[in-house]
């Protein structure tokens, strides 16, 4: 399935929607018939220039970049559609690669809850740790988003910064390094650059200068079933009023969630919940265990054996194969002299009968003297 596809899976351009920070690759976009707001922290102007000074995009590619309707910060989507009087009319609301930035998730999963109708979606894009530079931090824990909710953060901390860049994993691709790259690559060929000093000097200048500078990083890390226990447990603290529809991967650098807005509490607090969680908490140690060393070395082994073990089945079946032409060729041979002895068996017969007739006494002198002109 196309990462669009995936995405854009139950929308239809019928409904109406919210797209959250598309820049110049909108999903569901206006220009495509989608009845979808944009919402961004800039406007229209400084997304283009953006787009110029920072992501050298060529002009066509710029030009797909469309009007910003909700014009803030993406945790202040209820306040943002309160202000058009929208609350409670949307189908939809897309995100790719956005909620990973965002500083409080909690309060942005409350406001589109707001923003949804019953049983509106949530439908996101979201890099998996195991294939991007987030491969060696450990994922985001229900306590680091309560926190963050409590304390209504409205950026990201400098401790987040400097856990994200003083830990940049990066693949040996060969010629370079990547720092987005697929599951599955050889553990050894991800590595981190040492700057430890340099981003710690950065901690430090920004909390003794009293800094108010917004540092954009990756404050939440997850994989599939890290992101769906937070969901959960949220639904089930009642924290937040979304339900699990599905997550799944990709073969690329993400994975796919989407989220429906609950009706009902028993769905967010079901009687088998510590089951739930258990195996989810168990399917991430499962998800984290892919980037080990040992765990790709194992992987490797257990190819290696696998292999092996065939390769001795084909040379039993060749084996078996060859023994059945043999024992074939054996039977043949074995009735071939059976019937050479049926055979030989007959003429004895036939001989012996013929020198005991009357014919063969009778002309038994004239034999003899046959015999003795020929020595």
């Amino acid at each position: 399935m196309e990462r669009r596809d995936a995405v854009l899976k139950g929308i239809s351009r019928a409904q109406k929607g919210i797209e959250i920070g598309p820049w110049f690759n909108p999903l569901a976009s206006k220009a495509e018939g989608y009845q979808c707001l944009v919402l961004d922290v800039f406007d229209l102007a400084t997304l283009r220039q953006r787009a110029t000074d920072i992501a050298n995009v060529p002009d066509d590619i710029r030009d797909r970049i469309e009007e910003v309707d909700l014009l803030g910060s993406s945790t202040q989507i209820e306040e943002l559609v309160r202000s058009r009087g929208e609350l409670g009319q949307f189908d939809y609301i897309v995100s790719s690669h956005n909620f990973e930035h965002l500083p409080d998730p909690i309060r942005f999963l409350q406001g589109c809850a707001q923003a949804l109708k019953p049983g509106g979606l949530i439908s996101m894009a979201i890099p998996d740790k195991r294939s991007c530079f987030d491969y060696f931090r450990p994922v985001s824990t229900l306590g680091q988003w309560i926190e963050a909710y409590e304390c209504k953060r409205e950026k990201p901390t400098s401790a987040q910064y400097f856990d994200l860049y003083s830990c940049l994993g990066a693949f040996d691709n060969g010629n370079g390094k990547d720092i987005a790259f697929h599951r599955g690559v050889t553990p050894d060929r991800v590595s981190v650059g040492l700057a430890l000093e340099k981003y710690y000097a950065e901690w430090l200048k920004q909390t003794r200068s009293g800094s108010v500078e917004y540092l954009d990083t990756h404050c939440s890390v997850f994989t599939p079933s890290s992101f769906e226990l937070l969901i959960r447990d949220l639904g089930y603290l009642g924290l937040c009023s979304f339900e699990i529809v599905e997550v799944f991967d990709s073969p690329g650098v993400e994975f796919y969630g989407r989220l429906r807005k609950a009706d009902s509490t028993p769905i967010l607090h079901p009687s088998d919940y510590e089951a739930i969680r258990n195996k989810l908490l168990r399917r991430i140690l499962e998800e984290t265990a892919e980037s080990s060393s040992a765990r790709s070395q194992s992987v490797e082994l257990i190819a290696q054996n696998t292999a092996l073990k065939n390769e001795i089945e084909d040379l039993r079946q060749q084996n078996i194969a060859q023994n059945a032409a043999l024992s074939a060729e054996v039977e043949r041979l074995r009735q071939r002299n059976i019937e050479l002895e049926r055979q030989s068996a007959l003429k004895e017969r036939e001989l012996f009968e013929l020198r005991a007739s009357t014919s063969w006494r009778l002309t038994s002198p004239l034999r003899r003297a046959v015999t003795a002109l020929r020595k």
